[in-house]
């Protein structure tokens, strides 16, 4: 049975970005505002313990006192963030709004550098893709160098993937209610549904947020929480969608 402020919850939020070097950042547009808004849901609930708002510098912060942001940058800090929380708390709730990079980058060269390495590897026999990819790494600008020259010429970055944070959340906390997010643009109702489960059975969610970019503006949201039984609720506002997650987690928890 859910106590007075018993139960402790992750809420990630806004977007991680990438060093290219010490000043130059790939990054993506997540804002936070949705992830701000539940967990300011989250702190006017009585039976939340502690609130951990996981966000990157530049994020829509939550107003409540009660939550405890925790800045990070890249997918690397949002790793370290979030073990280190499940290490030392129990949690009983993750609500994973964040818009985590696909990608960092492994190295950086240009068009000349990389083509003369190529060049004087012409006669060695061998995969073409792993010359390019050795020859990125050899030729890497970054070496020693805090930040690249803006006369480098055409840059050419060599990108690899990120570990997936939403998997490691049942691992690292395996009684929470896990709640991911899918967003799509510009395909059918059936698709959204169809990606959004496929997310939910692959990472051991208890629901998914799905959402397409073309059903969202400055006054309106609509997001569809599915369950693995595919059961769906509608949310037409953020503030919606904030609500129905905070009431979604309680009644989960409440009967398990």
């Amino acid at each position: 049975m859910i106590t007075e402020r018993s139960m402790n919850i992750i809420v990630t939020a806004g977007g991680t970005s990438e060093p290219i070097d010490n000043v130059r950042r790939i990054a993506n547009t997540g804002t936070g505002r949705l992830g701000s808004l539940v967990a300011d849901e989250l702190a006017e609930a009585d039976w939340t313990g502690h609130i951990f708002y996981v966000c990157a510098k530049d994020s829509i912060r939550p107003v409540s006192k009660r939550v405890t942001c925790v800045e990070i940058q890249s997918v690397a800090d949002l790793q370290e963030a979030v073990t280190e929380l499940t290490k030392k708390y129990v949690i009983h709730g993750v609500v994973h709004s964040m818009a985590v990079s696909d990608y960092k980058v492994r190295s950086v060269s240009t068009i000349d550098s990389l083509s003369e390495y190529l060049e004087n590897r012409s006669a060695e026999t061998g995969d073409l893709q792993k010359k390019i990819v050795q020859g990125m790494d050899e030729t890497d600008l970054r070496e020693g160098v805090g930040k690249l020259s803006s006369q480098m010429g055409a840059p050419l970055l060599l990108l690899e993937p990120t570990p997936k944070i939403l998997p490691m959340f049942r691992e690292m906390a395996p009684q929470a209610v896990i709640i991911g997010f899918k967003l799509l643009s510009q395909v059918s109702v059936e698709e959204l549904f169809d990606t959004a489960h496929r997310l939910l059975v692959k990472n051991r969610c208890d629901f998914v947020l799905a959402n397409d970019m073309t059903e969202i503006d400055e006054n309106h949201h609509r997001g569809y929480l599915i369950d693995p039984e595919r059961n769906i609720q509608t949310f037409d506002t953020k503030q919606e969608i904030a609500k129905g997650i905070v009431q979604t987690i309680y009644s989960e928890v409440e009967h398990r």
